[in-house]
């Protein structure tokens, strides 16, 4: 495939300086988040689940997942929430930078008159931006895995389970007409237990399926700025996809009758499955597949059409 390289290398190049303040950015964002930790560490999850259904869902406390323990605190303040947030963002961005804009500025145009076809381009251009992506999340990761120890991140933290009170009560004997008598009310003493502290593998799962849904997003930009050339709607639509699936799953803990829908949404299964606490699951190739969906379908569409003029 003559000039693969040349295209991948060179959209590469042109893109360094905008991965370096991506990543430099994400990475701030992503240490000053774990940072809080000592602060916020004896939180108890009992104030936030009373903010009902919509809450819960909102900083992914659905499981009843503490946010005193290390991975609950940095599931509830970064992963569920913040960070693929900022990952999304940059897969849209670049999903319609590889064919939608350099389209809009006639760059694209120029490139095609050279000896490369469009389906080099097309693959050149989709398999830079996961490079970029993948790069960017995989920096990102690892300046949160080797600034653990500063926040005690890594370190076990006890938990305390709150006392409670239960009563037993004895039926009557209806054969002897016994009375009977209702036995005090014991106290269940507070329990301590302990949580892991975090480790490589949890990040590592954490990021990696929070990269997975910015690839999915991607592979949707992608696909509609290829088969449009109309880098505003391909910007606009795959954002709208990105933030209306989130609502379409916040909305569906509230009312059963929209949870059909949520196979749609990308967090259905990321916050459902919580891979940074319980590990990788087999929903994390669901994004994967739909990358691949974006990128045959816009591949397709683009060998098809007209470009569009400046």
């Amino acid at each position: 495939m003559s000039g693969f390289w040349t295209i991948y290398s060179r959209w590469f190049r042109d893109r360094l300086r905008s991965t370096i303040f991506w990543t430099v950015g994400i990475a701030l964002v992503v240490v000053a988040s774990a940072a809080f930790y000592p602060s916020l560490s004896g939180a108890s999850g009992g104030g936030l689940d009373s903010g009902g259904a919509a809450m819960s869902s909102l900083l992914g406390l659905s499981q009843g997942i503490d946010p005193g323990s290390p991975l609950g605190f940095l599931w509830i303040s970064l992963y569920a929430n913040i960070y693929p947030w900022m990952l999304m963002a940059l897969g849209v961005a670049l999903g319609v930078a590889a064919i939608a804009g350099d389209e809009e500025t006639g760059a694209l145009e120029y490139l095609l008159a050279k000896p490369v076809t469009r389906t080099t381009v097309a693959l050149a251009r989709m398999a830079c931006a996961v490079t970029i992506l993948f790069v960017v999340s995989a920096l990102s990761g690892l300046s949160l895995l080797v600034t653990l120890p500063l926040f005690d991140l890594d370190e076990p933290a006890s938990t305390t389970t709150a006392a409670g009170a239960s009563a037993s009560t004895t039926a009557p004997d209806t054969a002897t007409a016994v009375p009977t008598t209702t036995a005090p009310a014991t106290t269940t003493p507070a329990t301590t237990g302990a949580t892991e502290g975090v480790t490589a593998v949890d990040i590592f799962n954490g990021t990696f399926s929070s990269f997975a849904v910015a690839l999915g997003l991607a592979g949707i930009a992608f696909a509609l700025g290829a088969a449009t050339g109309q880098k505003g709607l391909a910007l606009g639509v795959a954002s709208a996809f990105g933030i209306g699936g989130y609502v379409l799953y916040t909305l569906s803990n509230m009312t059963g009758s929209l949870e059909p829908l949520t196979w749609i949404s990308p967090w259905r299964w990321y916050v459902d499955d919580a891979m940074l606490i319980n590990g990788l699951a087999w929903d994390v190739a669901l994004p994967f597949l739909g990358a691949l969906v974006g990128f045959v379908a816009g591949w397709l569409l683009f060998l098809r059409r007209d470009l569009q003029n400046p």
